[in-house]
């Protein structure tokens, strides 16, 4: 796996070369700037598979990087690790924006580092070996998707909205956030009634096109709070929000929905597409341990949203739907 390193400090630069070496990830390229990092960038033949960000750097810092990594073509899918000594939230929300999938924090543990790198490279032979089938069966693969491009249960990416990121972002979010602590945090699911019927009667295409335009509309419905959203298969979204102002989630379906019914969604036939969405019962991460407890909570509301009623219906959530995120 080729790796570029970005970072201003040389000795950080050697101790990542001796970790991942020591890891068995021995091509690595450092560069001590983003400006070197471009460079590197457009004059090297090969592609690399995963980049390691620091934040802090003079003239361009890594957050800036990372969204011009992911502007590329040929890097929109590759892992992205920031490695930094930032451990404010505000700094985690921006990098996780800007398209990082992973956070380590300075001084990072050469044990946990190796985890994660092996992690990106999974992702990356995932991404290799899908990559080599389309290549190998371009013309296959077209008639196939025509019939079923995806797994109903697959979480796909949706890469069209701002503040939606993939679900395994959203967990590695979780898990740094809980190192800087979890406050008026809260995770909440919607789902899209009828999916499993709106799925077999779809094109690949226009299936697609519906979990956009829901997305965008449930983004929509949050503006008004810092959130992320995921997709995470089954017509499930999965929403991290923060905030100290109470939130009514009544009331944001109601406007998800209202935005939803306001796009006029049709199929590539010109026939109309009903989609309503409900909400499940919220989690209040403040009230879950941290580390994977904060990851568990986001299956627990994902389970919500299949099986259970919403907030306004649900007991043990106290009277009403609006809850304090505290």
């Amino acid at each position: 796996m080729r790796i570029l390193a970005v970072d201003d400090d040389e000795m950080i630069l050697e101790l990542l070369s001796a970790s991942l070496g020591a890891n068995g990830f021995s091509d690595l390229t450092t560069a001590s700037s983003a400006r070197e990092a471009a460079q590197i960038l457009t004059a090297s033949p090969e592609l690399f598979d995963c980049f390691l960000l620091d934040i802090q750097m003079p003239e361009i810092d890594g957050i800036e990087l990372a969204r011009a990594i992911r502007r590329s073509p040929n890097y929109q899918t590759a892992p992205i690790i920031m490695i930094t000594a930032m451990s404010q939230k505000s700094y985690i929300d921006r990098a996780f924006a800007a398209g990082a999938t992973d956070y380590v924090t300075k001084p990072f543990d050469p044990v946990e580092l190796g985890t994660r790198i092996r992690l990106a490279a999974r992702m990356v032979d995932q991404n290799n070996a899908i990559r080599q089938n389309a290549n190998q069966l371009d013309g296959l693969r077209q008639q196939l998707e025509r019939e079923r491009f995806i797994d109903l249960a697959d979480p796909i990416s949706i890469k069209e909205v701002d503040g939606v990121i993939e679900l395994q972002a959203l967990e590695n979010y979780l898990l740094q956030l809980t190192r800087s602590g979890l406050f008026a945090t809260s995770i909440f699911a919607f789902k899209v009634e009828g999916v499993e019927q709106i799925y077999a009667a779809s094109s690949p295409t226009d299936f697609r096109y519906l979990l956009t335009d829901v997305a965008e509309a449930i983004a929509t419905s949050l503006r008004t709070v810092e959130r992320f959203v995921a997709y995470a298969g089954n017509g499930v979204f999965v929403c991290v929000a923060h905030g100290r102002t109470p939130l009514d989630l009544d009331t944001v379906t109601a406007t998800a929905n209202l935005i939803v019914d306001e796009m006029g969604l049709t199929n590539s036939r010109g026939m109309p597409i009903r989609c309503t969405l409900r909400v499940g019962s919220p989690v209040r991460v403040g009230l879950v341990r941290a580390g994977r407890g904060a990851v568990d909570a986001l299956y627990v509301a994902i389970d919500n949203a299949e099986h259970e009623p919403g907030p306004a219906e649900a007991d043990g959530w106290g009277v009403s739907s609006q809850f304090r995120m505290a």
